[in-house]
């Protein structure tokens, strides 16, 4: 078998181990294999050599399907939900003591 062919044999997979049962499967690297049973193989040699899982999962890179990084319009929000996030919270306490201190204002006059 020449370079060439053992290149076209051997497909990248991406690796995910679960550490605990507890634990969400998390992304550790990528190894080069024939099928997924020696990816399976070869990303327990190269990972877990010294730490220990519960599971191990390989996905065949081509198998992945993700946006484009300039793709900016596909995670732009329809609508601003600041609200949600910290920084909105203290945005929402500033407006909210200027409307008491408008309403205070009206009650006076």
């Amino acid at each position: 078998m020449t370079e060439e062919q053992a290149r076209h044999c051997y497909v990248p997979y991406e690796v995910f181990i679960q550490k605990s049962k507890l634990d969400y499967h998390v992304y550790v690297g990528s190894v080069l294999a024939p099928s997924p049973e020696l990816a399976l193989q070869l990303a327990r040699e190269n990972f877990l050599r010294r730490d220990t899982a519960v599971n191990i999962w390989v996905v065949r890179q081509s198998d992945i399907h993700k946006t484009r990084s300039e793709d900016d319009a596909f995670f732009a929000r329809e609508f601003s939900r600041d609200y949600r996030e910290v920084t909105g919270y203290s945005a929402n306490a500033r407006r909210w003591k200027a409307f008491k201190k408008a309403r205070a204002g009206e009650h006076e006059g």
